[in-house]
């Protein structure tokens, strides 16, 4: 009688119950892992739940599937299988705006190094204007943050529990190197008094606008980490919020965001360009007066995420390049604000739809550099002043000439190592010590 039950044929509506609960559990593996574990279980579970709902033609008989995959669970996140009631949608990455980032980064060094090349070289004025522009590139950024967190936690914000997992994401996305750096930058720096190291180790050193010099202090380039992480602070609320809109307040508020963004000057307000500040305020960089851009990129990445208007056809994505490139160009003063809208469509364009241009940036060589931009950005102040150190005192004359230009290549080098060696790892670590498990039901 048993030999006879196992050999039965199943029936079919057992098997869809069976086939059925099995993607259910996937799923919950899926979401556990992108939530709490690291980057390489969160690639197993989904290619786990991938070959269960698209089982591959290998011969295996109907109704059997691969053997589960193995997740390796950190010590917090051994859960009960338990599946979880609602499932928000898996997106697909974006790894073209990652490339991007890399060309934003070094543009930043770019500009930071334009005295040395205005020194040596007499480059025409179209090109000396784009270089001058070249902290507006910290608008993108802005942008790009704004535009990948909405993208990446539409509806997962629900809980208490997912806005604290946010922020644990984000301080082990930012600080491990941001850390690193400040103690690279250290003996430079020493002279600093307390409350001004304590309120740079806080990332809170642009938050007070009673003491806008404090923004620059230490390592300056960190600056726009400080608002960065007021906007990390928002982000969660004002998330939760624009998702309960229609999309017709999302678009009131993107065009809101463009117009505060241009008429405000927020690109330009910047430490050194305090008399570019908004409506005559000497107030340094606060938060406050670039969070416009960051809720634009907000805003933008919701509609997109809601499947908003795609572009047609890749034109409108070279248009958009081309228009970047021209207002970076043109000695238009305080106006090259306008920059943001390009900005917006060109993130937009890119991200929907495949062209020759996100091909390339969504090369392995691109992604790697865009991985590692963020040590690019944070490191390349300490970094150029530790080559001037060992020019003026170590390094013979010959060897000097070529140093300084070639200072760019070994901070990019530097930035990939430590990108795979101290950023990824930390970050991982981090995540495993302070995320709590999703709440499951069951």
């Amino acid at each position: 009688m048993r030999w006879w039950k196992q050999s039965k044929p199943e029936c079919g509506t057992c098997a869809v119950r069976r086939d059925r609960k099995r993607h259910e559990v996937a799923a919950a593996e899926y979401e556990t892992a992108r939530n709490v574990c690291d980057e390489e279980s969160a690639l197993l579970a989904r290619f786990n739940f991938v070959t269960l709902v698209f089982p591959p033609a290998s011969g295996r008989p109907p109704g059997e599937l691969a053997p589960p995959l193995m997740i390796s669970w950190s010590r917090s996140a051994k859960l009960s299988a338990a599946v979880p009631q609602h499932h928000p949608p898996i997106r697909a990455g974006l790894p073209a705006l990652t490339g991007l980032r890399f060309l934003a980064a070094f543009y930043v060094v770019v500009f930071h190094g334009l005295p040395w090349v205005e020194q040596r070289f007499r480059l025409p004025g179209f090109v000396l204007q784009f270089l001058r522009n070249g902290t507006t590139a910290v608008s993108l950024f802005f942008l790009l943050s704004g535009f990948i967190l909405s993208y990446t936690y539409l509806e997962r914000l629900d809980s208490g529990r997912a806005v604290y997992n946010f922020w644990v994401a984000r301080f082990a996305r930012i600080y491990p190197v941001y850390l690193l750096s400040m103690l690279i930058a250290l003996p430079f720096y020493i002279h600093l008094s307390a409350p001004i190291k304590l309120a740079v180790l806080a990332m809170v050193q642009a938050w007070n606008p009673f003491h806008p010099e404090w923004g620059g202090a230490w390592n300056y380039p960190a600056w726009s980490l400080s608002v960065e992480a007021f906007f990390y602070l928002v982000f969660p609320f004002f998330q939760k919020w624009i998702e309960k809109r229609t999309d017709g307040v999302v678009i009131i508020i993107l065009a809101i965001s463009t117009v505060v963004c241009v008429v405000a000057r927020t690109p330009l307000q910047s430490i050194g360009a305090r008399e570019s500040l908004a409506f005559g305020l000497g107030l340094g960089p606060l938060p406050i007066l670039r969070l416009p851009e960051f809720l634009l990129g907000v805003s933008l990445g919701n509609y997109f995420s809601r499947g908003g208007v795609f572009f047609r056809n890749s034109s409108y994505v070279y248009l958009s390049l081309l228009a970047t490139v021209i207002l970076l160009s043109l000695p238009i003063g305080s106006w090259v604000s306008l920059v943001v809208v390009p900005f917006a469509t060109t993130i937009y364009g890119i991200a929907s739809r495949p062209t020759l241009l996100s091909a390339c940036l969504s090369s392995r060589l691109m992604v790697l550099l865009g991985g590692a931009s963020y040590c690019v950005y944070l490191l390349q102040a300490p970094i150029r002043d530790w080559v001037r150190v060992a020019i003026e005192q170590h390094v013979p004359e010959v060897v000097a000439r070529l140093a300084t230009p070639a200072t760019p290549l070994l901070l990019v080098i530097f930035s990939v190592i430590i990108f795979k060696i101290w950023e990824e790892p930390f970050r991982r670590r981090i995540r495993q010590w302070l995320a709590l498990p999703p709440k499951v039901s069951g």
